[in-house]
């Protein structure tokens, strides 16, 4: 029997990963390593919790599964009653996470569906589990909770992931995905790199290694495959710039979580991993399009005085914008000027018009997968491809903002005040680790594409209509899965 035991690390730095196994703190996954490989990848946009573990579990982008962000508002049925428009206002971060599992379309199909006997530990994303098959569901809301307010609690958590997967081993599951949430929770408090996440890593690794003893008793570690990831990277912050109050400094009566209350508000803005934010104008006018960007800049589009894109341009906080420009492209702004994203022939046009957002270097035509590979090393690698996929949402606002590395959108009600975030563009967020029992391709990957490779390694069919790519077919040689791709 074949099996693949996916082990999500949330929040985990691929530098800080190497660095520590370089170190010698990771021996059990160092000897992993040996016969298997150690590359990166590139995770969604926004990069943050939830949203980013899509990918993974179905293999099919934000964009795709209409979830744009931690935080999102539909426009279309939104019509400013703070209490009977509820449903259509939605954060993961709280008493709605439940609902993400009815927030992407039943067309889309986890791998729990696809695969009956899986099992899942600490996930957020359960459609086609039964209860025995997420047996740690209430533990993990609880703790979540808990753990949020008293952060070396994030530890105790951990533990519990690492006795449910060692459990799950002994048992015929030939899919099992095991959250670990201390490292994202030490991250965000104490640092990316800060010894509490380096002692979270040793006791995965500690976890790792008994798995690895019990599958080799069992007879059964060449079969099956373990692959370790995280959701996205992170970086530290040194400058919160409160969006939504930003907007209300500019007299804009805003919308905002926790306080959804806003009598007649003209902006809504929706903050995700606080490296991102998506900005609705007018939200309690229910409508089905888009505001172009030509409108946004207009003062009666958010009931200002002025050009409110051109004022957060100028905030050193914000890396860029994001707009519709009203003829099917995205207009990109940044302090020095604008560009546009387009999709043209099937491939992804970048076009500097006064200025080069991106930092791509010029303007580019390219299909999407040479996108992933000619940024790889770019301030935003993969941009271009993320935000037009973060633009198929019909649920992403009119406006998407994006920090700059160093910043982030949120201060009032963050407890505790965030010293790390992520949910930007910028490549410290972005690039996650891939670390395998077998070898992987040198190549980039998108997180999106191990969806589709998990279910080669099952010998199940890979579903049509998804994101991901086959382009690594885990047990077969580098060369030969080029050429099977």
């Amino acid at each position: 029997m074949r099996r693949v035991i996916l082990v999500l690390i949330d929040g985990l730095r691929p530098d800080v990963a190497e660095e520590r196994l370089e170190a010698g703190d990771l021996p059990h996954l160092a000897a992993m390593l040996e016969p298997g490989g150690m590359s990166r990848a590139v995770t969604a946009f926004p990069s943050t919790t939830n949203v980013a573990y899509l990918p993974f579990l179905t293999g099919c982008t934000p964009g795709r599964c209409n979830v744009p962000a931690t935080r999102w508002l539909d426009r279309r049925t939104y019509g400013g009653r703070p209490w009977h428009d509820r449903d259509a206002v939605r954060s993961y971060c709280g008493y709605q996470s439940a609902r993400l599992d009815d927030d992407f379309p039943p067309d889309v199909r986890t791998i729990f569906e696809l695969v009956p006997e899986s099992l899942a530990v600490f996930t957020p994303i359960s459609r086609g589990l039964t209860p025995e098959r997420d047996p740690s569901q209430q533990q993990r809301k609880l703790w979540g909770a808990i753990a949020h307010l008293v952060v070396p609690l994030h530890q105790h958590a951990d533990d519990i992931v690492g006795r449910y997967l060692l459990r799950a081993v002994d048992m015929p599951w030939r899919f099992i995905f095991a959250q670990f949430p201390g490292v994202d929770g030490f991250s965000h408090s104490y640092g990316v790199n800060a010894r509490p996440v380096h002692q979270a890593l040793r006791r995965i690794d500690h976890v790792v290694g008994k798995l690895r003893r019990q599958l080799a008793l069992r007879g059964e570690l060449d079969d099956t495959l373990i692959l370790l990831v995280s959701d996205h990277g992170g970086a530290r912050v040194h400058t919160h710039l409160d969006l939504a109050d930003w907007f209300r400094a500019h007299k804009v009566p805003t919308l905002a979580h926790p306080i959804l209350w806003t009598r007649r508000p003209r902006a809504a803005v929706m903050v995700s991993g606080n490296g991102s934010a998506t900005v609705y104008a007018r939200p309690n006018e229910p409508r089905r399009d888009r505001l172009p960007l030509t409108w946004l800049r207009r003062p009666e589009s958010f009931g200002a005085s002025g050009d409110l894109v051109a004022a957060l341009t100028r905030e050193p906080a914000v890396a860029l914008l994001a707009a519709e420009s009203g003829d099917g492209g995205i207009r990109l702004v940044s302090r020095e000027g604008e560009a546009e994203l387009r999709r043209i022939a099937g491939e992804v046009s970048y076009l500097p018009l006064t200025a080069d957002p991106l930092s791509v270097g010029g303007p580019c035509l390219r299909p999407d997968r040479e996108w992933l590979d000619a940024t790889w090393e770019d301030p935003f690698p993969d941009a271009a491809v993320q935000l037009l996929d973060q633009f198929r949402a019909s649920r992403t606002g009119d406006l998407v903002v994006v920090a700059k590395e160093g910043f982030d959108f949120r201060r009032r009600f963050e407890i505790p005040s965030h010293r790390a975030g992520h949910g930007s563009l910028v490549r410290a967020h972005m690039q996650i680790p891939l670390w395998a029992s077998c070898p992987i391709p040198a190549e980039p990957l998108r997180s999106v594409d191990l969806f589709p490779s998990m279910l080669a390694w099952l010998g199940v069919d890979v579903p049509g209509g998804i994101d991901g790519q086959l382009v690594w077919h885990p047990g077969m040689s580098t060369s030969a899965a080029s050429l099977f791709a």
